[in-house]
């Protein structure tokens, strides 16, 4: 376990210097590009191939239901629910995409996402290091 704080420590740092590279990063936004719209059909075979919806389910069908007690009628209704979430995720995208695409094209508003991030990954490595290195080597945590 005395390995963890050495990879804690790597870690911060990389996050810390992922936050001051996206913090210098530069924003152009070329609309002269030639850009393919993506059909129906391509977003289908996109979402179909999408491993994530498997790989989320299977963990909750195998082990969440059982340790919350969920059968019978209640494993049907329980997956409604679920199959609503994994349909709905797609549309709200979309929805999204559609109305706040041309928002979100604007170099200004791309920087100041970029600042927010950038400040956020300060915050995650500092908290980082603070609890798995600083407090650590104080005696204070436990690996």
């Amino acid at each position: 376990m005395d390995y963890l704080i050495y990879i804690s420590v790597i870690g911060s740092i990389y996050i810390l210097y992922l936050a001051i590279k996206i913090l210098k990063s530069t924003v152009k936004i070329d609309d002269k590009k030639d850009m393919k719209l993506l059909s129906f059909k391509d977003g289908l075979i996109m979402h179909i191939m999408n491993p994530k919806a498997t790989l989320a389910c299977l963990p909750i069908a195998t082990i969440h239901y059982p340790a919350n007690n969920i059968t019978g009628i209640n494993i049907l209704i329980t997956s409604i629910m679920l199959a609503l979430i994994a349909v709905g995720a797609p549309t709200l995208y979309s929805f999204f995409g559609q109305y706040f695409g041309k928002f979100i094209k604007q170099e200004k508003v791309l920087k100041v996402f970029n600042i927010l991030m950038a400040v956020l990954l300060i915050y995650v490595a500092i908290t980082i290091f603070y609890d798995h290195v600083y407090l650590v080597l104080r005696g204070i945590n436990e690996y």
